[in-house]
């Protein structure tokens, strides 16, 4: 106890310097630990089920081709009854419908699942009851369960409201069930709602529309491996029943690691900016410890002349830096909700599992865990330096080892400056990153005048025939509204994260492989399509409103289409068949420009456009082109024109198209603004040590520069002998940390885009911004040097 409370009369007596090591720790701990907490609730914590890691999700892979599909109705219905390793299968099927009957029409997100997905995932309601397997089906009483918010926003958390009812596009729902508050899953894309999947018709035998997200739990004593080869055995049997799917197989991946592994290499080169700052922060603490020793030496002298040992003065110095830290951690656990509140705020909202992050046991462990090595790492050195056995020199000459002490303390800075420097260069790389996506033709005109707003017409209410009557009444009266300039329905707008669908289908006259058919994205679209998106026709014609069910069916395709699926001959004309139906042929009208739809980074993948008036289909985007730059004065006109179509339908999510652009590039943004923070702040922490190592040789050196000066050095002279100091701990700082990011950087290859992660630019850029720093940071003492007074500094000593 009694070196604790002479450590802490001892910070007290340096308000200066105990306050400038709180806030550097302080904000250090506050930002790891809030990251930890996103890589805790994203990565690390396990998902909350009964038995998570029996929780795996199921792919159909079409043959020859990386990518993963979801299952069609049947395939999911056939594995579901035929699998041998899973103790129970579940579909789900996120969408959004109209809720009505409960004030203005409002867009909801509901979640179509099958009766099973309650009991796979082991969650159950909070109150009620989950559907029962007879409700899961066609032509039965309708039920939903609500999730908590839900329940309490729209019912007030009325336990009475089990029984009442709700009506969603326009069907009754009884409501049966509510789920407990802490009840998430990702794969529900924060669905609201969740009522029975309930297939009927072409959705329960149609094996050519991939629309249900399987999920399934293994039975006790089976991993991974053994669904895996239970899988490659059935796969075979299932994909018989189409001979378009020969050779597909089927992949069981574990649900954790499908939910988060698109974001763990985000992530993970996250954490390691964040305990690289928190190094440096040590770095930093330790310089601040060594220079507050070099000004004690006469009184840690004195204390060993009266019989304290060398582990005495180390424990006593020690026990001061872990104070020290236990103060810095306690406030930056007091910030870190802020700073947590910041990057959630800061972070994507596709990013998986993002509700489920918050401050708990293993983050407050984790922080004292900081704070405690914080305190060593920046400790021990310093004391090590300071009580040196030549300490009893300062009682008998005035000085003690005066020349390693700075070097440690500059060495501290080279590491600082290192350490900066592989921040700094993460942070390049993803500007130039940010930098090279925007460059990117989106396949766009003018974008920036374009609005786009959900709009979902409820199927019980809107059959086939009347989809394309009311789309064609409603672009009419739109069309014609002051400012707009044209006006389109769409399923779809490019780089929305709705995404799009991919659909095999054959070549007229050509034959393939079996299971390696063609496929491309399709979206259906009303004529206006076109003119509205800025998307060019390069050769045939254009949608028109006479394109309806009894004329014959025509599609528009883009040059990526083109060049990969008609790569010799003229397109137009050609015939697609077993697209949307077993007979069906669609003949091409038409070749467009191509538009980025799955992310700038991605090229143009083959893409058709089908017209909506001859396969009409109700979730929809109403997008207006409009004649001047602000395209959202254009919504009051639009949603009036569409309650005079019907009042019951709303239009939601409004934006411009420049929004859906800039939020393809939301995760990229989110890395690069975080480690620009970080690298901003690890070369302020670099250029103040850079200035307090010189600041303190040129009081050391004050008799030397003035004995120079009085000699008839230049001013000049001195100031470029006190600034090629700091400048010479930089370079020395940025060569190692240029040796260092060579392999740190290599964690953003998977984020980087048309840059290299070692890329010359950057790097050279980046040494020249620290040694500029540097410079500057030297600046200061090396203009007070220079403005030393000869006779005073030699009548000082």
């Amino acid at each position: 106890m009694g070196n604790l409370r002479l450590a802490f009369r001892s910070l007290l007596r340096a308000p200066g310097f105990t306050g400038a090591g709180v806030l550097v720790l302080a904000i250090a701990i506050g930002g790891s630990t809030a990251v930890f907490s996103v890589l805790r609730g994203v990565l690390l914590r396990p998902l909350g089920f009964r038995s998570p890691e029996q929780l795996i999700r199921i792919y159909e892979r079409p043959a020859g081709t990386e990518t993963r599909w979801n299952f069609s109705g049947p395939d999911f219905l056939d594995l579901a009854a035929e699998n041998s390793t899973f103790e129970s299968t579940a579909g789900i099927r996120p969408a959004q419908q109209t809720l009505t009957g409960r004030g203005a029409p409002t867009q909801v997100r509901i979640a179509r699942v099958s009766a099973s997905f309650f009991s796979t995932l082991g969650a159950r309601p909070a109150i009620g009851r989950a559907p029962l397997a007879e409700e899961d089906a066609a032509g039965t009483s309708r039920v939903a369960v609500l999730t908590d918010s839900f329940w309490r926003r729209q019912m007030g958390a009325d336990p009475a409201a089990l029984g009442r009812t709700l009506t969603l596009d326009g069907q009754t729902y009884t409501i049966v069930g509510v789920m407990p508050a802490d009840f998430r899953f990702a794969l529900l894309r924060q669905a609201e709602i969740l009522v029975p999947l309930a297939m009927e018709g072409r959705d329960k035998e149609f094996r050519g529309m991939y629309w249900i997200t399987v999920i399934a739990r293994l039975k006790g004593g089976l991993g991974v491996r053994e669904a895996q080869a239970d899988l490659d055995v059935f796969a075979p049997r299932l994909h018989a029943r189409i001979a378009e799917h020969a050779g597909w197989r089927l992949e069981a991946q574990p649900l954790l690691e499908d939910l988060v592994g698109p974001v763990r290499p985000a992530l993970t080169a996250l954490l390691g900016a964040v305990l690289l700052a928190l190094l440096l922060a040590c770095a930093d603490l330790a310089s601040l410890f060594l220079a507050r020793g070099m000004a004690r030496q006469r009184e840690l002298a004195i204390r060993a002349a009266l019989g304290g040992g060398r582990f005495e003065l180390i424990r006593q110095l020690m026990t001061e830096a872990m104070l020290l830290a236990v103060v810095g951690g306690g406030l930056g656990l007091v910030v870190a909700p802020w700073f947590l509140s910041a990057l959630l705020t800061l972070a994507p909202p596709d990013t998986p599992r993002l509700d489920e992050i918050h401050l708990d046991g293993a983050v407050l462990l984790f922080s004292l865990g900081a704070s405690t090595a914080a305190g060593l790492l920046a400790g021990l050195v310093p004391a090590l330096q300071i009580t040196q056995p030549h300490l009893m020199e300062v009682l008998t000459n005035g000085t003690g080892g005066t020349a390693k002490r700075p070097r440690a303390r500059s060495a501290l800075v080279v590491v600082e400056t290192a350490l900066a420097f592989v921040l700094a260069v993460g942070a390049g790389l993803m500007i130039r990153t940010i930098s090279g996506l925007l460059e990117v033709p989106t396949g766009l005109a003018s974008p920036e005048r374009v609005l786009v707003t959900d709009m979902d017409l409820p199927r019980s209410r809107y059959p086939p025939d009347r989809i394309a009557t009311v789309a064609r009444e409603l672009l009419q009266r739109v069309s014609t509204s002051s400012g707009v300039q044209s006006a389109a329905l769409t399923t779809n707008v490019p780089l929305d994260p709705r995404g799009y669908g991919e659909f095999g289908f054959s070549m007229e006259g050509e034959a393939r492989p079996a299971g390696q058919e063609p496929k491309a994205e399709i979206l259906f679209a009303t004529p206006g399509y076109l003119e509205t998106m800025g998307i060019p026709l390069l050769r045939g014609r254009d949608l028109q409103w006479t394109d309806v069910k009894s004329s014959p069916h025509i599609l528009l395709v883009n040059e990526a289409f083109v060049r990969q699926l008609v790569p010799s001959g003229d397109p137009l004309g050609r015939r697609v068949t077993e697209l949307l139906g077993p007979t069906d042929p669609w003949e091409i009208a038409g070749v467009i420009g191509d538009v980025h739809t799955q992310g700038l980074d991605r090229a143009p993948a083959p893409q058709m456009v089908i017209p909506l008036q001859q396969y009409p289909v109700a979730t929809l985007r109403l997008a207006a082109r409009s004649a001047g730059r602000y395209p959202m004065q254009l919504l009051p006109a639009l949603r009036s024109e569409l309650l005079t179509v019907d009042k019951d339908v709303p239009l939601s999510s409004p934006r411009a198209l420049p929004e859906i652009v800039n939020a393809s590039l939301g995760a990229r943004r989110f890395q690069m603004t975080l480690l620009s923070i970080f690298a901003a702040v690890a070369l302020t922490l670099a250029a103040l040590g850079i200035y307090g190592v010189t600041a303190y040789s040129v009081t050391q050196r004050a008799r030397e520069i003035g004995i120079r000066m009085a000699l008839g050095a230049a001013p000049a002279r001195v100031l470029q002998m006190v600034l090629g100091s700091g400048i010479r701990l930089s370079l020395l700082g940025v060569a190692i940390g240029m040796v260092a990011a060579l392999p740190a950087t290599r964690a953003l290859g998977t984020l980087v885009y048309r840059v290299s992660t070692t890329d010359p630019l950057t790097l050279l850029a980046t040494g020249t911004l620290l040694v500029g720093a540097a410079a500057l940071a030297s600046w200061v003492p090396a203009r007070r040097a220079v403005r030393l007074d000869p006779a005073i500094s030699l009548r000082s000593e």
